[in-house]
C-alpha cells in the first residue's frame, strides 16, 4: 500500500524543513494503522491524499489526516 500527501507549499513558507517535518509526522501516524505502507509527501500548490487503499482504509486515512492537521493548528 502507498499513501501520498500532496500539500500546498505556500501554507508552510518560512517553516524550515517543512517537507521533512510533515513526512515524519505522517509516517508515524500512518504506520500505527498500516505498518507496511509506503509514505510519501510532495510540496505542490494544492492539497490531496492519494492511496491504493480500499474505501474503508481510505476513510481511516482521511480521519487520521484531519486529526493530524487539527492538532497542528493548536
Amino acid at each position: 500500500m502507498f499513501v501520498e500527501l500532496v500539500y500546498d507549499k505556500r501554507n508552510v513558507v518560512g517553516l524550515p524543513r517543512a517537507k521533512d517535518i510533515i513526512l515524519g509526522e505522517l509516517s508515524k501516524r500512518v504506520h500505527r494503522i498500516f505498518p507496511d505502507a509506503e509514505v510519501r509527501v510532495k510540496p505542490m500548490q494544492g492539497n490531496a491524499l492519494s492511496s491504493d487503499a480500499s474505501k474503508s482504509d481510505r476513510e481511516k486515512l482521511n480521519r487520521m489526516l484531519e486529526e493530524m492537521f487539527e492538532e497542528a493548528d493548536m
